[in-house]
């Protein structure tokens, strides 16, 4: 990656930084990510595998989901998923339609997940050093952001706040909780902005 320098230091400079700083911060989450999985002897999608069904609702256990939720093809996560299954880490039963595959993690793969658990301490340490206001601006700003490129495809599955049709934008006066959440009827405060909601319903355009 090159960083890109005007000179200017107008909106587009800012933004161009703001970018490679995201750029920046997602390899140093990656190494993070190989150094861990790569510990256990898994590859990093296999990593993300075991992690997600560790915490995923069942309704979500599938290779499909899975493949969505990461932005791989469903034969890369299946591929995945069943080297999983040759180390004895997930298992296969039928889903309650009796066709679908849902993917539960053994006790040997729940050994593994919480052994990966903390895998980004690093990122969470150093996200503790920052002030909690402006951590809640960033995840504020990170959420709208992640909302337009939902709206673009870009990314593909985000269950947000910002990307939810019960999110009311700047309905209140006060910065500390602007949104509101029409839902459970409450003002939002920036810090409890969700990004991974499950009463999530994706907002229509």
């Amino acid at each position: 990656m090159t960083e890109h320098v005007t000179g200017t230091g107008g909106p587009a400079d800012l933004d161009r930084r703001l970018a490679d700083a995201v750029e920046r911060l997602g390899h140093g989450l990656r190494a993070l990510s190989q150094r861990s999985a790569r510990g256990l002897g898994l590859s990093p999608l296999q990593q993300q595998a075991v992690l997600a069904l560790s915490r995923q609702p069942t309704v979500r256990r599938e290779v499909s989901a899975l493949a969505a939720e990461f932005d791989v093809t469903t034969p890369t996560m299946s591929d995945a998923v069943s080297a999983l299954e040759r180390k004895g880490f997930v298992a296969r039963s039928p889903g309650p339609d009796g066709r679908r595959r849902l993917l539960t993690l053994t006790e040997g793969g729940q050994e593994v997940a919480r052994r990966l658990e903390p895998w980004d301490e690093p990122l969470l340490g150093a996200l503790a050093k920052v002030s909690a206001a402006d951590r809640a601006t960033t995840l504020h700003s990170l959420l709208q952001v992640i909302a337009d490129l939902r709206r673009q495809g870009v990314v593909s599955v985000a269950r947000t706040c910002t990307t939810c049709r019960f999110f009311g934008p700047d309905a209140h006066p006060d910065p500390v909780a602007p949104h509101h959440c029409h839902l459970l009827r409450v003002p939002l405060p920036l810090a409890d902005l969700r990004t991974d909601c499950p009463e999530h319903q994706l907002a229509t355009a």
